[in-house]
């Protein structure tokens, strides 16, 4: 069935403009009231009403970019040297090396300077170099083992070993507790084929810190090379057991479980090969 709209004819004709008429005033009073009701609640849509739109977000403050505070250029060598410092920990060293340079230029007694610029010469291939700076840091710190031991390290670059067991031994002299120039000695008595007399000193060093891998690894390469397979395949398994992603102690833990030990070999006792090396350096 269709819908249809049909309009019906007035009953009274007379009354059709008194009617409109009172339509509008109706209308009117109407209309009246709700803009009077509109101008007290303005955020308040009429009922029925749907809101047609929506206040317009004031906009965002704007902000000054932000930007880095200025540091002053370095003027002293301490300056110079904390820049260079920096540098070199990042892996710069190309600007490391310049900054140390200019904190010399500064003060020529700057002795952590010195010894930093002096790394970067030994690990660019400049040892050489680098010997005039150790020197004038060993003359300028007479307690420290340190500028010692770089002496050492710069003298076992350039193929001069005796000096650099000279300047090892005398920097365990200066610190007995210098670790890495215990087992630095050590390390360089396997090179020169002389395993039995490093024994001693590295296993001093892990006497005094225990936890580093390639102590107790160079201490499996001297034991391994004086015959001592078993111990050296427990300094192996120390030295992974502190760094279990150490490849060197991996490699030679490998190889030497693969080696049977002279059952006529005599058994090591590191801890007396420790003290009797501390005895014989401090020895006058």
């Amino acid at each position: 069935m269709r819908y249809q709209f049909t309009m019906d004819q007035p009953r009274n004709r007379g009354r059709g403009p008194a009617l409109a008429v009172a339509a509008l005033i109706s209308l009117g009073v109407v209309g009246y009231a709700f803009a009077a009701c509109g101008d007290r609640n303005p955020d308040r849509a009429s009922a029925g009403e749907s809101v047609v739109s929506t206040p317009t977000p004031l906009p965002a403050p704007s902000t000054p970019p932000r930007t880095r505070p200025e540091v002053p250029a370095p003027t002293t060598a301490a300056e110079f040297y904390t820049v260079g410092r920096t540098a070199w920990k990042a892996g710069d060293f190309a600007h490391a090396e310049s900054a140390f340079v200019q904190a010399l230029a500064l003060d020529s007694t700057h002795v952590r300077s010195q010894l930093y610029l002096s790394r970067i010469l030994i690990e660019s291939g400049r040892a050489g170099d680098a010997l005039q700076h150790i020197e004038a840091a060993v003359a300028l710190d007479s307690t420290s083992s340190e500028p010692l031991r770089l002496l050492g390290r710069a003298y076992e670059v350039l193929g001069r070993s005796d000096e650099a067991i000279e300047a090892y031994k005398r920097s365990i002299v200066r610190n007995p507790d210098d670790v890495w120039s215990l087992n630095n000695l050590g390390s360089l008595y396997i090179k020169l084929g002389r395993s039995e007399e490093a024994l001693g000193p590295i296993a001093r060093a892990i006497e005094l810190e225990k936890n580093v891998a390639i102590f107790h690894n160079n201490l499996g390469t001297a034991l391994e090379k004086t015959g001592h397979f078993t111990a050296a395949a427990e300094a192996y398994r120390a030295a992974l057991a502190v760094e279990g992603t150490y490849g060197p102690a991996a490699t030679n833990l490998t190889r030497v479980e693969q080696l049977k030990e002279d059952p006529a070999a005599q058994p090591v006792d590191l801890v007396a090969l420790a003290k009797a090396f501390v005895a014989q350096i401090n020895r006058p």
